[in-house]
């Protein structure tokens, strides 16, 4: 078996760089399509959305930003092969992406991971404490508020 050219190596390695970078940006339209169907359905319930509901799309927002980020790290290692294939056959306008920071990407990612964790976190405290519920009580002589809490 012989060894690839240069070329033939820079050829792959761009091709990769492209679906990786394609990968990346279809990340990003799920999110917003599930930001989207969230925004609707919450218009049209009354109310809070229950628990399951938080949790099913506070686990989607990790899981998109987990593989956003798993795309970016794709992306740099890969552009680390291109550079020194593309040096190997005279091409030096490869750009240096090797910084994840100076990508906007990254901050999607966080923003997903937090707000997903959030929501996740709001589902555990609408679960544990669904059963409870608050009452008060004013009393017109004694001007003081009575607050019971009662789990049925």
């Amino acid at each position: 078996m012989s060894e690839a050219t240069p070329l033939e190596v820079y050829r792959q390695r761009y091709e990769t760089f492209r679906h990786l970078d394609k990968l990346r940006w279809q990340m990003l339209q799920i999110l917003v399509a599930i930001g989207t169907a969230t925004a609707l359905v919450l218009r049209a319930t009354p109310g809070a959305p229950e628990w399951w509901f938080s949790a099913l799309i506070g686990g989607s927002l990790v899981l998109i930003g987990w593989v956003i980020e798993k795309v970016n790290q794709g992306v740099r290692m890969n552009q680390t092969a291109l550079k020194k294939a593309a040096e190997l056959i005279g091409d030096t306008d490869i750009p240096d992406i090797s910084n994840k920071w100076k990508a906007s990407s990254t901050y999607i990612s966080i923003a997903a991971l937090t707000l997903g964790a959030i929501m996740i976190l709001q589902a555990a405290q609408k679960f544990f404490f669904r059963n409870r519920k608050c009452e008060e009580y004013s009393s017109a002589t004694t001007m003081k508020t009575i607050r019971i809490t009662r789990t049925t």
